[in-house]
């Protein structure tokens, strides 16, 4: 049998079925229309995730776009995905922001190069599948909470608001200030953005709208010359808010170029400053990741590779923090255009990397002139799109614990913080499981006239002497059923005084944990003092696995040990004559 290599990227997957000139076109086609796509997304993410005035050696345009260039070619080259595309996504602006506004640029990159080491190491250790363990009312009240978290953000480029200081980091901070400052807001501004708004919503898909609206609004607004008056009374672009003018120019807004190196330091104090940081970056990077491979699989009929998918993610986040980039991890969005546009093999991602390399190259002059309201009408988009409004209205008309699950995760992720809403879902997620898990479990007493008593082929009835008390539990054997099972045990046996032998009816037991195993040994201790013997009645393999490895099985006898209830009948019957 020949042995799979542990880093084995799709992409030699790929090569290794044979790729066609007729792939290759299609690739590039796809690539080069998801680069034009990402260019106003990679722009947007970057200047929305490093707060105004914040102190950094590369301006927000520029670590976008050297995320999305550096990222999207490693995490297609190296990926477990066919169509996986990769760089800067919404769901991380309000988390960067946060680290970037309490901590500056360099704890985020250091937070960013842990998530990556933190990514490769589950990789490595094949943790990619439990990503998927992750309850989807958890993932929808954080992914809508994020949603709502961006909208809030765009406001102020929307309606061109001019607030001292910028906006602050928290939510509800953001809501007051915005309210505080309403009345400076530019008519014009407003006006242009409700028009992209509404060309965003109103061009047909076919025609990619996002980038459809960029080009035409940045045409517009600086063939009328209101990119040319004072950002207070025109239009601010990213070159009036992040650069210079210079001979009629914009400068330095977005430094043309290959991406280049950013001198750091590492320290100890450092690295425990962005220890929290980096596990929630690696949290969200290994679920976004997984969950759009998720999705591109069902587009295109295949299945990614988990693991693998998270080795990429890791080393796309080691590499861009040293050129001043932000954390990176698939985009839906964009890998679903992907497979719209055609894409069928990392060939694709590959080319829409090189495509943002090419605008950075020969074009970044042209890219300071966009007006910076557009970038907000797209990221608005951007977060309707990712809001998660059916999955609500679904789980409000299935189940009402877990839409309370997806709402209070929903209302701290806003209203609280990330880490906070995240935790709280998966805390609740898993009590929910567990009281679903002990509904499911049943424990009781069976008479000997009951339909339970006898389930043999022939329904031929059972005669049980009255020293013999049957009692059967179906479900799984864990912490939280142990003190039910003992009381019901100890009830059933005080109404049954004259208890010789308990016949323990495990058949539907599915599983049982640590304390499982201890209760059972427990029960077999109490029943021995009382004079009472324990008699196990067809063990399921699993169980029985766990009560051999414990050594339970060697303490109660392997001839306690029935394979159905004739069997264990004549046992008791035997103890039974052996004890009068």
């Amino acid at each position: 049998m020949k042995r799979r290599l542990f880093f084995r990227p799709k992409l030699m997957d790929v090569l290794a079925e044979g790729y066609s000139r007729a792939q290759l076109r299609t690739d590039v086609f796809s690539g080069i229309m998801v680069g034009l796509m990402a260019i106003p997304l990679a722009i947007g993410f970057g200047i929305a995730s490093v707060p105004n005035g914040t102190a950094s050696p590369v301006s927000p345009a520029t670590i976008g776009l050297t995320t999305a260039i550096l990222a999207g070619f490693i995490i297609s080259a190296f990926g477990g995905s066919r169509v996986q595309i990769g760089g800067p996504t919404g769901a991380f602006i309000p988390i960067v922001a946060g680290i970037v506004y309490a901590h500056g640029m360099t704890c985020l990159w250091m937070a960013t190069l842990m998530a990556g080491v933190l990514l490769i190491v589950m990789g490595a250790l094949k943790a990619g599948a439990f990503s998927r363990y992750i309850p989807l009312p958890v993932v929808v009240g954080f992914t809508s909470g994020i949603a709502v978290i961006i909208g809030i953000q765009q406001i102020q480029p929307m309606l061109g608001l001019n607030i001292s200081g910028g906006l602050p980091p928290e939510t509800l901070e953001k809501i007051k200030a915005l309210a505080a400052n309403i009345h400076h807001l530019s008519p014009l501004t407003a006006v242009f953005s409700v028009a992209c708004l509404a060309g965003i919503f109103l061009v047909p898909d076919r025609w990619r709208p996002r980038v459809t609206v960029l080009v035409a609004a940045t045409l517009v607004a600086n063939l009328s010359g209101w990119t040319q008056t004072p950002a207070d009374s025109g239009l601010a672009t990213i070159g009036s808010t992040f650069g210079k003018i210079s001979g009629g120019a914009f400068i330095d807004a977005i430094p043309s170029g290959l991406p280049r190196l950013v001198k750091w330091d590492i320290s100890w104090e450092l690295v425990r400053e962005a220890i929290p940081s980096a596990m929630i970056i690696a949290f969200l990077g290994a679920v976004e990741s997984i969950l759009s491979a998720m999705a591109t699989d069902k587009m295109i009929k295949d299945r990614h590779n988990s693991d693998q998918e998270l080795v990429a993610q890791g080393l796309a986040n080691c590499v861009v923090p040293w050129f001043g980039g932000l954390p990176a991890t698939g985009a839906i969005a964009r890998s679903s255009t992907n497979v719209q546009s055609g894409g069928r093999t990392p060939v694709s991602g590959i080319v829409h990397a090189v495509c943002l390399l090419v605008v950075m190259l020969v074009a970044s002059e042209w890219v300071a002139y966009i007006p910076m309201c557009v970038l907000a009408a797209i990221l608005l988009h951007v977060a309707f799109k990712m809001f998660e409004g059916h999955h609500f209205n679904a789980l409000r008309k299935v189940t009402h614990s877990e839409l309370l699950i997806a709402v209070v995760t929903f209302l701290l992720t806003v209203c609280v913080d990330l880490n906070v809403g995240v935790g709280f879902g998966l805390a609740v997620a898993a009590v929910t499981l567990i009281l679903r898990l002990k509904e499911i479990t049943i424990m009781r007493p069976i008479s000997a006239g009951s339909s339970l008593a006898a389930e043999r082929p022939d329904d031929a009835p059972l005669t049980m002497a009255p020293e013999i008390l049957q009692f059967r539990f179906e479900g799984i054997l864990f912490y939280a059923v142990s003190d039910d099972f003992t009381s019901q045990l100890e009830r059933a046996i005080k109404q049954r005084p004259r208890t010789r032998v308990v016949i323990l009816r495990v058949e539907r037991m599915l599983a049982l944990d640590f304390e499982g195993l201890v209760l059972l040994e427990d029960t077999y201790n109490t029943l021995r003092a009382q004079g009472i013997h324990l008699v196990l009645c067809n063990a399921q393999p699993h169980p029985t696995r766990m009560m051999f490895k414990h050594g339970f099985l060697k303490k109660l006898g392997l001839e306690n040990l029935c394979g159905d209830m004739d069997n264990a009948l004549q046992r008791a019957q035997t103890i039974l004559a052996a004890t009068h």
